[in-house]
């Protein structure tokens, strides 16, 4: 092992967003917990993905970083003396922890100057080309992944692999409050949800990442043959600014499907437990449904598979070869990648899995 990475007692996270990126980073700290038992670990992560990390137990401490509290305050210029001061405050009790060492997964200029600016005398991130904006500029000890194109899960724990450390893939364990499993136990009993075999389907994503939905009309389709052939209860589940997604499907649709109650993410993490099928696009959800077992489909427009598909063996991609996909744009004016997936494309894949996986041993 590193010189400098030697029994350290107290350790920084770095994994700012976004959801699906801090799911692939959790196998890499469920390593770092058993590699150190007794170190302190604390994670550095966006206030609106505070409540995910939380449900890791080999966390010690979630710390916020208030980013969408300071983007609104930033809307009102009386409040930017107010931002600077809370930006010094934050930082002096970032750099009071007095951390040994910062692992800085996220790889761009922001995480890489908070990791710089927590204190911590040795800070390790990817070296240049394998991270963003010049990030490697914040760090002291980088690590090359041995290739550049590789799932994130794997490049994740690459960043402990540098270090000598024994790392292999392991499936994330929530840690669910009674009062989150109660909240959903009680939707699925009054909605009578669970006299059938149950499948989740996510159409939403981000609106940063809206150009990767696939059409509401291909999900009431879908949604309309896994009721009428398959005999399934089908729900929908939406974030922020989701909820109209979900509505429009379920007009189109012959057979009634549910939408469900607006959830937390822990109460999202439970329900899901409850299921045994997840159908949704390269989104969050998609990575926390196959990381907790559930046979999974995900549909892939633009991005790239071999980088950001679902990790576990449980994960079927859907997807068209198209001269075009994958790429790396962020906005699309025609998004042909996503929109020649047809609703039979994603239903032959729900039988791959039905003939690899007996759903009803899955719950």
């Amino acid at each position: 092992m590193d010189k400098q990475f030697n029994n350290p007692k107290n350790i920084l996270v770095v994994r700012l967003g976004a959801m699906g990126d801090i799911v692939h980073v959790m196998p890499a700290v469920t390593n770092l917990r058993m590699a150190f038992p007794s170190a302190r670990i604390s994670w550095l992560v966006e206030d609106k993905h505070k409540d995910l990390v939380e449900c890791l137990p080999g966390v010690d401490e979630v710390i916020v970083f208030p980013r969408r509290q300071w983007q609104c305050s930033l809307k009102n210029p009386q409040k930017y003396f107010k931002i600077i001061s809370e930006t010094r405050m934050f930082l002096k009790k970032l750099r009071d922890k007095k951390y040994d060492v910062a692992l800085d997964f996220h790889g761009n200029f922001k995480s890489g100057l908070l990791t710089y600016l927590s204190g911590a005398t040795t800070r390790i991130g990817f070296s240049r080309g394998y991270c963003k904006e010049f990030n490697f500029i914040f760090t002291n000890l980088r690590i090359t992944p041995q290739q550049i194109k590789m799932n994130r899960v794997d490049k994740y724990l690459t960043l402990l692999r540098g270090l000598d450390i024994e790392a292999h893939y392991q499936r994330p364990v929530f840690s669910i409050p009674d009062t989150d499993r109660l909240y959903i136990e009680d939707f699925i009993h009054q909605k009578h949800l669970n006299q059938k075999s149950i499948a989740i389907i996510h159409p939403g994503t981000s609106l940063f990442g809206k150009y990767k939905r696939w059409p509401p009309k291909n999900y009431a389709d879908l949604a309309d043959r896994l009721i009428q052939e398959l005999g399934y209860s089908v729900i929908f589940t939406w974030g922020d600014q989701e909820y109209k997604i979900a509505e429009e499907i379920v007009s189109f649709m012959r057979y009634q499907a549910t939408i469900a109650r607006k959830t937390s993410v822990k109460q999202l993490i439970t329900l899901l437990q409850h299921a045994h099928l997840f159908i949704g696009g390269d989104t969050g959800p998609t990575h926390i449904a196959s990381c907790t077992g559930i046979p999974t489909v995900a549909i892939f427009g633009p991005k790239d598979p071999d980088i950001y598909a679902p990790y576990n063996d449980n994960a079927v991609v859907v997807r068209k070869d198209i001269p075009c996909s994958p790429c790396e744009k962020r906005a699309c004016d025609h998004v042909t990648c996503i929109h020649s997936v047809a609703p039979d494309d994603v239903f032959d894949a729900v039988h791959k899995l039905k003939k690899k996986f007996d759903f009803s041993n899955i719950a």
